[in-house]
C-alpha cells in the first residue's frame, strides 16, 4: 500500500471514530439517560411504630418494631412512559400489618408522572393519575426544589432542596431534600385502600376518644353530637401528617435513603359538627377528638442504603464510560488519525 492509499484509509478511519464519538456522545447517551425498561428493584426499612390499629379487632397494637418493604418492577413502556408497579408490605416480627398495590406512569426522561399512557393502564388495579416525583429523582438531580405526590392528600407536595450533605453510612456525597406537612384530611379513597372505614358504631367511636386526652367541654358536649347525629353509626374522618428526609445520588437520581415520620389520625369530620357547640372550639381542642391509627417511623435499612449506592456507582459509571470516557477516546484518536492521514496524502 503506497504512502497516498494509506493516509486516504488513516483520515477515513480518523472521520469515522469522530463521527461516532461525536453520534455516542450526543445521540445515544441522552436516550441512556432514563428509567430502564426492566427495572426490578426491592428497597427494605425498618423503624418503630407507637400506635397501629387493626380495624379488623378494632384493637391498638402499640410499641412494634416495624419492616417495610418496597418493590419495583416496570411492568410495560410506551412512547418513553414506563408502567412501574410498586408493591409495599409492611409487616412486624414477621407478621403482616398492612398490603398495597400501587401503579404509575412515569416519564422516563424526568421521572415525574406522565399524563399520557395507554388507556388500557387506567384499569389496573392501583393506577390513578398522578404528578410530580413519585419513586425517585432525575438522572442530573439539580440543586433545586421538586414537586412530589401523596397519595393520602392526592395532590403535590413540595420536595426542597436542603443543601449537599455526606451520607453516613454509605459515605458518599448526596443532594438532601426535605418534605412535610401538618395535619391534612386523607383522600376518602385512599382511605378505602388503606383497609379503614368510613363510618363506625356509636359506641365504638365513643370507645376510640375515650383514649384521648379530652377537655371538659368537649367531654359535655360530644354524647349530644353524637345523639344529634342521624342512624347508629358515626361517619369518620381522617387527618394525615408527616416529615421525611431524603438523600439523592445527583448523578444518577438513585435515592440513597429515606427517613420518614408518618401520622394518621381519625375524628368526626366537619360537617358532622357543624352547628353544634364543638365547631366553635379551638381547632386544637377540636384536634383532641382526633384520634392515632397508625404512628410510625422507619429509615432505610443498613442493606438497602449499601444496595442504593452500589445502584448509583453502576449507574454512574456507565453514564462516564458512554458518555464522557469512550466519545472522548474515539474524537481523540479519529483527530490523530485524521492528521496523518492528510500528512501522508498532501505529502510529495
Amino acid at each position: 500500500m503506497n504512502r497516498r492509499v494509506l493516509g486516504v484509509v488513516l483520515l477515513s478511519i480518523g472521520i469515522v471514530l469522530v463521527v461516532a464519538g461525536l453520534v455516542l456522545m450526543l445521540a445515544i447517551v441522552p436516550g441512556m439517560k432514563q428509567l430502564p425498561d426492566d427495572v426490578n428493584t426491592t428497597r427494605t426499612y425498618e423503624g418503630t411504630a407507637p400506635v397501629m390499629f387493626d380495624p379488623a379487632t378494632f384493637q391498638f397494637m402499640k410499641d412494634l418494631k416495624i419492616d417495610l418493604t418496597r418493590h419495583f418492577e416496570a411492568e410495560a413502556t410506551d412512547s418513553g412512559v414506563a408502567l412501574v408497579k410498586e408493591e409495599q408490605s409492611l409487616s412486624s416480627q414477621g407478621q403482616s400489618i398492612q398490603e398495597l398495590l400501587k401503579r404509575y406512569a412515569i416519564d422516563r426522561k424526568t421521572m415525574e408522572a406522565s399524563q399520557k399512557y395507554p388507556a388500557s393502564w387506567a384499569e389496573l388495579a392501583g393506577f390513578f393519575p398522578r404528578q410530580g416525583l413519585i419513586i425517585g429523582w432525575p438522572i442530573g438531580t439539580e440543586k433545586k426544589d421538586y414537586q412530589g405526590w401523596s397519595d393520602d392528600y392526592r395532590s403535590t407536595v413540595t420536595l426542597s432542596f436542603s443543601g449537599e450533605v455526606q451520607h453516613e453510612r454509605a459515605k458518599i456525597k448526596t443532594y438532601y431534600f426535605t418534605a412535610g406537612s401538618g395535619p391534612q384530611a386523607i383522600n376518602a379513597d385512599y382511605v378505602k385502600a388503606l383497609g379503614l372505614p368510613l363510618e363506625i358504631p356509636k359506641e365504638q367511636f365513643t370507645a376510640l376518644v375515650g383514649q384521648t386526652e379530652l377537655s371538659d367541654m368537649v367531654k359535655r358536649f360530644l354524647p349530644l353530637v353524637l345523639q344529634q347525629l342521624p342512624g347508629d353509626t358515626v361517619p369518620l374522618a381522617y387527618y394525615y401528617e408527616y416529615e421525611g428526609e431524603y438523600w439523592i445520588d445527583p448523578k444518577t437520581g438513585v435515592l440513597i435513603d429515606t427517613k420518614k415520620h408518618e401520622l394518621r389520625k381519625v375524628g368526626l369530620p366537619d360537617e358532622a359538627i357543624a352547628g353544634t357547640p364543638l365547631a366553635n372550639l379551638p381547632e386544637e381542642q377540636r384536634a383532641a377528638l382526633r384520634v392515632p391509627v397508625s404512628d410510625f417511623t422507619y429509615w432505610g435499612s443498613d442493606q438497602s442504603v449499601q444496595d442504593a449506592k452500589k445502584d448509583a456507582e453502576d449507574a454512574g459509571n456507565q453514564i462516564t464510560l458512554y458518555g464522557t470516557t469512550l466519545p472522548i477516546v474515539a474524537i481523540v484518536a479519529g483527530a490523530v488519525l485524521g492528521l496523518i492521514g492528510i500528512f501522508l496524502v498532501l505529502r510529495k
